[in-house]
């Protein structure tokens, strides 16, 4: 379910106290750290000029363009974040990632199942302070780059990247180079691009992040997903991957979705989707049950809740007989 973004109004002076510290000090702490301040303000990224450009220029040659609109902005989000990351009052936070990265190790198969791409978007837009107003690295640099006029075309992206989350969908077929997912729970229907060329198998239960078309009135009619595809499955006989498993996460979301104090369902996946049940709760998830991989695709085995079906766990590894 896409959220709707915070206005412009609402994040002017922060819609956090973190955020709202960094701006109280942008000048004394920011103003020689954040280079080029000025071609900030000057890049603009109005909805309908770059539409525009990227079709007619095609400035983007490598990527898809609704894939390269969204790279230039978690570029330019990355270059604020990286910057207020350095702040103490975001001391916590930082810390978090650090420790998060130097853990997990982000990278591709076989070095870490944890790509960079998912885990960028996981410590940018997912992991949260603590308290009432729970704020994410992204926010706070949104927030920052408002404060300093930065184009509204630009922070609209950031925000709806930062309203984005991972989602588990079924894979109900394939067109050319577009795939069509339905997610579990929701059964929201979407056309999508997998960014990573993976368009996979009717069936098939994919772990993924999708940001929607931008802008209201969009060129765009697809989705993309933003990150390498986890196709989920399970062991069976012989030691096979089983990759038709929607029964078995819709029990899984049975047994953990009333766990999540929300009013509805579809709330509570949305926050357990988001959040987990623990700051690193997907990261250990991934970590825990990588099988197998192909350039553009990774396969994950076994449920969150139950150790002893995640290859890597310790349970996991004694019935395996390993």
């Amino acid at each position: 379910m896409k959220r709707k973004a915070q206005s412009k109004k609402a994040t002017s002076t922060g819609r956090g106290p973190l955020a709202r510290k960094v701006i109280a000090s942008a000048r004394q702490h920011l103003q020689q750290k954040v280079t080029n301040i000025a071609d900030w303000r000057e890049a603009r990224l109005r909805s309908e000029d770059y539409q525009r450009t990227v079709i007619s220029k095609d400035k983007l040659t490598d990527y898809d363009p609704l894939h390269g609109l969204y790279i230039y902005a978690q570029n330019q989000l990355s270059i604020l974040i990286e910057q207020i990351a350095e702040l103490p009052m975001v001391d916590k936070l930082a810390d978090a990632y650090a420790e998060a990265l130097e853990g997990y190790m982000p990278s591709s198969p076989p070095m870490s199942p944890l790509t960079v791409s998912y885990f960028t978007c996981w410590g940018s837009f997912d992991l949260c302070s603590s308290g009432a107003k729970t704020e994410t690295l992204a926010t706070i640099a949104t927030d920052f780059a408002i404060f300093q006029h930065v184009d509204d075309g630009l922070t609209s992206l950031f925000e709806t990247m930062q309203t984005s989350r991972m989602g588990i969908y079924r894979h109900e077929g394939a067109s050319g180079r577009f795939v069509f997912l339905r997610e579990l729970i929701t059964n929201r229907e979407v056309k999508a691009l997998s960014a990573s060329g993976y368009v996979g198998n009717i069936g098939e239960i994919w772990f993924v992040r999708l940001l929607p078309p931008p802008f209201e009135n969009s060129i765009f009619d697809y989705s993309l997903v933003f990150t390498t595809p986890y196709v989920l499955g399970r062991l069976g006989p012989g030691r096979a991957f089983l990759s038709s498993v929607e029964d078995d996460w819709l029990a899984y979301f049975k047994r953990n979705l009333p766990k999540i104090h929300q009013d509805t369902e579809e709330l509570a996946y949305d926050h357990l989707m988001k959040f987990g049940l623990s700051r690193n709760y997907w990261n250990e998830y991934i970590f825990l049950s990588y099988r197998n991989h192909r350039n553009n695709v990774i396969f994950l085995e076994g449920f969150p809740d139950v150790a002893a079906s995640l290859p890597h766990s310790k349970e996991g590894r004694h019935a395996l007989g390993v």
